[in-house]
């Protein structure tokens, strides 16, 4: 056998043994350990919840929901870590259950136009609730649970507004809230999810899905139906929290391949694969942050699309964007994310915890 027919043998070999391991590091769950950790010691850092550079209350409160959602998964693969897990969750909800750190809990908020708060603070309160069974927040939870249960399937266009500052709203704030919603059914028994999923994805599908995808708008407003277009994040989000919220009775979906087709990039190598912010090769996402707020554009794509592939049961886009993550932590340094500003730190460890959520489905 000559040396030009031994080298295509070799990269197959070499190729096979980089994909048995990869997929012997998902199945032992050791990217998902490792990123557990961070969260475990990172969450649980007094400093970071009391720092007064941490001047945007909504950033810290997506990693509480995202970061008490890949604990409450971890549940299921590192129960030994139960009472390490049960303490930082309730660090998590003691924070969003706070009149002093969220203003929406005072008195004069107008819940209706504050979706983005009920998702995400309903979301750390649920998975505390439903890890401990403990029912020290319950009364907030039962709050935003009986709010969100009764007041979207009214609301105009089956969506509520996110802020109570900006007169437009956002599929993903509103996925994110049924997928609370499914929480509280799933501790109370209650059925509101099903028929409010429904009637907010059909809304959906008739009335504002962007040009020729069937992917909505970051944005809608009464006047316009895509008030800010579609970026890789925000969409990304949509359709993640969409799947985690879906009732059993829904078969048919938007699949999540709609959206890695116009925001997937991809390379010569089936290990590498890479996901851009806005839906045309070359051309910009037009305010691409304010439509992904509060997370930022280039910062999230990769975590967003392993948590969309992990959910959707896209194992071959799941396995390339996991490589990425197992291939840096084989070979670099962990990242010190005390060192960091509050900001940069709070934006790095909502990475994480994207990236524990998908590795805990």
């Amino acid at each position: 056998m000559g040396k030009w027919a031994i080298a295509p043998l070799l990269t197959s070999v070499i190729l096979l043994g980089f994909t048995i391991a990869i997929k012997i590091d998902d199945l032992s769950h050791r990217q998902a350990t490792a990123d557990l950790e961070v969260l475990l010691a990172e969450l649980d850092r007094s400093d970071l919840m009391v720092s007064t550079d941490l001047s945007n209350p909504d950033d810290f409160l997506f990693l509480a929901s995202t970061g008490s959602q890949a604990l409450n998964r971890a549940l299921a693969y590192a129960p030994e870590h139960r009472q390490r897990i049960d303490s930082v969750l309730f660090a998590l909800a003691a924070w969003v259950a706070s009149p002093g750190n969220l203003r929406q809990w005072r008195r004069g908020a107008n819940w209706d136009r504050e979706v983005f708060f009920l998702a995400h603070a309903g979301a750390t309160l649920g998975h505390y609730q439903l890890a401990t069974r403990d029912l020290t927040f319950e009364d907030a939870f039962k709050s935003i649970g009986e709010h969100l249960g009764r007041r979207l399937e009214r609301g105009r266009y089956k969506h509520l507004l996110s802020r109570p500052d900006e007169d437009f709203y956002r599929p993903a704030d509103n996925a994110a809230a049924l997928y609370t919603l499914s929480l509280y059914d799933e501790f109370y028994g209650t059925d509101f999810t099903l028929s409010n999923f429904r009637d907010w994805s059909r809304y959906l599908a008739d009335e504002l899905y962007y040009v020729e995808s069937r992917l909505p708008c970051a944005a809608f407003s009464e006047t316009n139906r895509c008030h800010l277009e579609p970026n890789a994040t925000a969409t990304g989000l949509y359709i993640a929290y969409r799947a985690a919220a879906r009732p059993a009775e829904v078969t048919d979906d938007v699949p999540w391949r709609e959206w890695l087709h116009y925001f997937g990039t991809s390379s010569m190598s089936p290990f590498s694969l890479g996901i851009r912010p806005g839906m045309r090769d070359g051309r910009e996402a037009r305010y691409c942050d304010a439509a992904a707020y509060p997370a930022h554009c280039d910062h999230y794509e990769e975590a967003v699309g392993l948590w969309a592939a992990a959910e959707y049961g896209g194992s071959y886009t799941y396995y390339r964007l996991y490589a990425t993550n197992a291939l840096r932590r084989w070979f670099f340094a962990d990242t010190n994310y005390g060192a960091m500003r509050p900001t940069a730190r709070v934006q790095g460890l909502t990475r994480v915890a994207i990236r524990g959520i998908a590795e805990g489905t």
